[in-house]
């Protein structure tokens, strides 16, 4: 059973404390078949599961308040999230109803964005990679218009600090997504992907990439709590690691 299944069928809103959990009731509702069974928690969902469904509650819950940074969500917005659910995400019409469900709840709640940043920070701040993909696609949806406002950097910022975002992580992410940077990434960002000095050896350099490609397997993300939507933000970190890898083993040569 996939995570949405566990949200619509197994109750698990109401076993989220926080605005997450009572977003997750209110997105469901009658129109998406959630069910007022009190069995109907009884139907089984693993840890994994439950991981996923808060983080793209989260990730949803804050486009919300993102798209509302200054005061209102225009129509250009609301179809560049839907050109991001469709294209970037592929979601289905029926996971694509819940974020868009779960979008309306949120960016209408009185909690701030970073009340939504602090609850995912707090339940997922022990895992930088789940923060790192979740930054990404603020960062995406951010610039959607092309252009980073103040008041969604200021956002950002807030997300970064929540997380618990190495301030290198946070430039690095901006400089990818708001393009402030060369198209040509320098050899030194390459052994700093890879995680070793310019002074490793042939050897080293393999051990640790393997060491990185092992660690951002997509099948391994999905396992600590990344939604089988958001893979792509593993399939991007994983071509970085092997772009790297080439790059620095041709430079030995």
């Amino acid at each position: 059973m996939g995570w949405l299944s566990g949200v619509i069928g197994g109750g698990l809103g109401a076993m989220i404390a926080g605005p997450f959990g009572a977003i997750m009731g209110a997105a469901i509702g009658s129109s998406m078949g959630g069910s007022k069974n009190p069995a109907a928690g009884k139907i089984g969902y693993n840890q994994s599961q439950q991981r996923q469904a808060i983080f793209f509650t989260a990730a949803f819950s804050m486009v919300g308040k993102l798209a509302k940074a200054d005061g209102r969500v225009c129509p250009d917005e609301i179809a560049a999230i839907e050109k991001i659910s469709k294209e970037a995400l592929g979601l289905d019409n029926q996971t694509r109803t819940y974020a868009f469900n779960v979008f309306t709840q949120a960016k209408d709640r009185p909690e701030s964005f970073a009340d939504y940043a602090q609850q995912f920070g707090n339940l997922f701040r022990q895992d930088q990679q789940l923060c790192n993909f979740m930054m990404s696609f603020l960062f995406q949806v951010a610039m959607a218009d092309g252009e980073l406002h103040p008041q969604e950097e200021n956002m950002l910022l807030e997300a970064k600090t929540a997380f618990g975002l190495h301030e290198s992580v946070y430039q690095s992410l901006r400089s990818r997504y708001v393009g402030l940077h060369s198209s040509t990434v320098s050899l030194s960002k390459h052994y700093e992907n890879l995680g070793v000095s310019n002074k490793a050896t042939a050897a080293e350099i393999k051990k640790a990439y393997r060491q990185k490609a092992t660690e951002f397997h997509p099948d391994k993300i999905e396992g600590k709590g990344l939604p089988p939507e958001f893979i792509k933000f593993a399939n991007d970190r994983l071509a970085e690691i092997n772009e790297s890898y080439d790059a620095v083993m041709a430079a030995k040569k």
